[in-house]
């Protein structure tokens, strides 16, 4: 649906209204599979708060699906970036604090988060953004493409670049790659 100047909806809330009702149950439904039902309310709320601002400043939006849903993927992004570095830390934390694992294990474990933690500060903005959507968050290399807007095929080749990245760091820190397991 297009609105323009001659259209009945001169009213920005009405076209508004209009828009959310057509689109917010399809965004919800993306928002949970992303980010689980509590924070997907959160975005859904938040990008059509964001969507009324623009129009109440009397812009034209062709194409309200697609302008909604990029809103929700900016916030998306920025809950990513924010979260990351909250999720490194209480892993860190509850290594210190938790007494019920092998201490060697342990130990191995905070080394490794260590070094891995100075890694990451060692890689370029981009590529710790792409780090850490695909080894904090699971997104996939096409769902990454479509954040970063760039294609699957350079995604992966900055995927393995990182990898190569971090597994001369570890090497040099000691680490053989048979030691590393990054599935935990």
């Amino acid at each position: 649906m297009i609105f323009d100047q001659q259209d009945d909806l001169e009213d920005p809330i009405k076209k508004w209204e209009v828009i959310y009702k057509k689109e917010s149950r399809l965004l919800y439904g993306y928002l949970v599979k992303k980010v689980g039902d509590e924070l997907a309310g959160d975005i859904l709320q938040e990008s059509f708060l964001k969507l009324l601002q623009i129009m109440q400043k009397g812009r034209i939006i062709e194409n309200q699906k697609a302008y909604v849903f990029q809103i929700a993927r900016n916030l998306l992004i920025l809950e990513y970036k924010k979260n990351a570095q909250l999720k490194v830390e209480g892993e860190l934390r509850t290594l210190v604090e938790d007494n019920r694992f092998d201490p060697v294990q342990g130990m191995m474990k905070k080394e490794f988060l260590s070094i891995l933690e100075s890694a990451k500060k060692k890689l370029p903005e981009k590529e710790l953004e792409i780090f850490n959507l695909r080894w904090f968050y699971g997104l996939t290399q096409k769902e990454i493409a479509q954040i970063m807007k760039k294609s699957e095929r350079q995604i992966r080749r900055d995927i393995e670049k990182i990898v190569n990245k971090l597994r001369n760091i570890f090497e040099s820190a000691g680490w053989k790659e048979n030691e590393i397991n990054t599935n935990e």
